[in-house]
């Protein structure tokens, strides 16, 4: 199998720190844990670079990822008087060949020396101080030694823990070393500080001693309650030491730190599959390379995999596309699939399985977008499918409206609205008609003028296209239906016209709820086509003006589970409504001239069609 090169930095888990007790007060430091990469730059405390040759892995083989976690600080002793227990070493983080050491940990006040680790533990403080551990040769720096007395006043001092750039503290504050600096991931951070050392006297009761650069603890203070403060979590940073204070219980020490292991590949070389432990996956900030974060402390596996194919340069293969080619397994490539009212907004080059359409007797087709319309592959290119008209009131029309009649009857369907008898199924209310030759429409005069047919049965996915002219907003704070199914029942769907605050906008209703508000754009004093298509779970909302010749998409909205659809009504007062009812503030006092239902969902360049035709078509 072929080979590749990856970069890493593996950092083991940082060691605890020491505790302090009454009599024991001055609490070493954990160190760093161990610090192993092949990229960028740095020293090692003492002059030796942390940089390593890149490993050369092989494709299909699994090699173990272990993330060492932190050790635990020292516990509170029992009795406050007892001598206090030390840290434990942090363990260690592995990637294939590779073993970064955990770092070592602190010990209490005159407890002897810290221990030995990555980057190493400080020793105790206290009249036999104790020395700091030494660090793994090119993984980390050497501990601090304790201190006996300080400057000013007995002190005590925990020597710090020692850090990647940095050894350890042995002078009076035990402050732990420094970590390094790494871009692995595309920006500098900085890893594997030391944890800085407890005390007591002044200056550990009251003045903060930081931690080492790089995730390394705190040492305990009166403002942290004396107890030594933990190492960053994935940057294997040291336990700070816990310090003691006149009549206080004994204090824990800080834990350690938990490692990390980060990976870093050209995209182009491998995919990897895992177990055991899931990385945060980076493809995007540094382009071309593939940066994978093991964070979790655990053992796992990762193996590498034959990358995906090359991409195409935008406008041709340049070279051959072989990653498809599998012999002599079942194995296929799968394109997106779904009906006609899945289909994505088109960009030229798209291609997917069409489900709704059949080529040549099969079940499905597949349709490519060719910049302007979905096509499907066949002998020759497929004509683009259309939407069927199912009902159509056309105001302007003389086969649906009787000029100085009250009824306006359905074309397609002879679904009639009016005129109003008691118990009938659809009325007309005061509305009027303008009769003039190339401009015949229906005025809804603002006192209750609209119309109403029971007893009509929505598609199950189906489009509404409306053609209206406004004279005027709606008042203040007010809303105006424009057309309803069903509008008295749990199961309607309606489009209103609302003014909140003076701004004007549309509302989309599914049921009770409002499930979609948004600006229209709309004029007044000018004829408008308003088109909304309903699928399964989807509304799409276009807009476009008299004289035009394309719509625009101003509102998508996807609602939880499906539209009410299918539902006959059979009462009066249900079913379609054109115009508004009663249940609004205001009643509607636009003009209209068509009104089509279509059975399916139509595409935009259907519905620019429409707008296209105008208001009477």
């Amino acid at each position: 199998m072929a080979n590749f090169n990856i970069d890493y930095l593996i950092i083991a888990g940082g060691g605890g720190g020491s505790s302090a007790s009454s009599g024991y007060a001055g609490g070493g430091a954990g160190g760093a844990g161990g610090y192993r990469t092949s990229y960028g730059t740095g020293n090692i405390s003492g002059g030796n670079s942390p940089v390593e040759s890149a490993l050369n892995l092989t494709i299909g083989t699994s090699y173990t990822i272990t993330v060492g976690d932190g050790g635990a600080g020292g516990p509170a002793a029992s009795p406050i008087n007892a001598a206090p227990p030390p840290g434990v070493k942090g363990d260690d983080s592995v990637f294939a060949s590779i073993t970064s050491e955990g770092g070592g940990y602190g010990v209490g006040q005159n407890q002897g020396n810290g221990g030995s680790g990555g980057s190493a533990g400080g020793g105790g403080g206290g009249s036999s101080p104790g020395s700091g551990g030494t660090g793994t040769s090119s993984q980390g720096s050497n501990g601090g030694t304790g201190t006996s007395n300080c400057a000013t006043n007995a002190c005590y001092l925990g020597g710090g823990g020692g850090g990647a750039s940095q050894a350890g503290s042995s002078v009076q504050g035990g402050k732990g070393g420094d970590g390094l600096s790494s871009s692995i991931t595309g920006s500098s951070v900085i890893r594997a500080g030391g944890g800085s050392g407890g005390s007591y006297g002044p200056i550990g009761w009251n003045d903060p001693i930081a931690g080492g650069a790089g995730g390394g603890g705190d040492a305990g203070v009166l403002a942290n309650g004396l107890v030594g403060q933990p190492g960053t979590t994935n940057t294997g940073g040291g336990g700070g030491g816990a310090t003691w204070y006149t009549n206080q219980a004994s204090k824990k020490g800080g834990d350690g730190g938990s490692g990390i292991v980060i990976l870093r590949y050209a995209t182009a070389d491998a995919s990897y599959t895992t177990t055991g432990s899931t990385p945060t996956e980076d493809t995007t900030t540094v382009p071309g390379q593939t940066i994978l974060s093991f964070t979790t402390a655990a053992t796992g596996t990762i193996t590498f995999t034959p990358p995906p194919p090359s991409p195409f340069d935008g406008t041709r293969a340049t070279t051959s596309v072989t990653g498809f080619k599998k012999t002599g397994i079942s194995e296929g490539l799968k394109l997106p699939s779904g009906t006609n009212a899945n289909q994505p907004i088109g960009v030229q080059g798209m291609i997917r399985n069409d489900t709704e359409e059949t080529v040549d007797s099969s079940a499905s087709a597949i349709a490519h977008y060719n910049g302007t319309d979905w096509r499907y592959f066949a002998a020759t290119e497929s004509t683009l499918s259309t939407v069927t008209l199912t009902n159509s009131w056309r105001a302007w029309d003389t086969a649906s409206f009787t000029n100085g009649g009250n009824t306006c009857t359905d074309v397609t369907g002879g679904l009639v609205l009016g005129p109003y008898s008691s118990g009938s199924p659809g009325a007309f209310f005061y509305g009027s008609f303008n009769n003039v030759a190339g401009s015949k429409y229906w005025v809804m005069n603002g006192t209750g003028a609209h119309g109403r047919r029971a007893g009509f049965t929505r598609p199950t996915e189906f489009t509404v296209s409306y053609w209206g002219n406004k004279p005027t907003n709606p008042g203040f704070n007010s809303e105006r239906a424009i057309w309803s199914f069903n509008v008295n029942g749990a199961n309607s769907i309606r489009l209103a016209r609302r003014n909140n605050a003076n701004t004007q906008s549309l509302r989309i209703y599914s049921g009770n709820s409002a499930i979609a508000t948004f600006a229209d754009g709309i004029n007044l004093n000018t004829w408008y086509n308003i088109t909304l298509t309903f699928s399964e779970n989807t509304v799409k909302t276009y807009i476009g003006v008299q004289g035009g010749s394309a719509t625009t998409l101003v509102n998508e909205t996807t609602i939880a589970g499906t539209f009410p659809t299918g539902v006959s009504n059979a009462s009066n007062g249900t079913g379609f409504w054109i115009a508004t009812n009663s249940g609004y503030v205001d009643w509607l006092t636009d003009s209209w001239s068509s009104l089509n239902i279509y059975d399916g969902v139509a595409r935009q360049a259907e519905i620019d069609t429409i707008v296209s035709n105008g208001y009477q078509q």
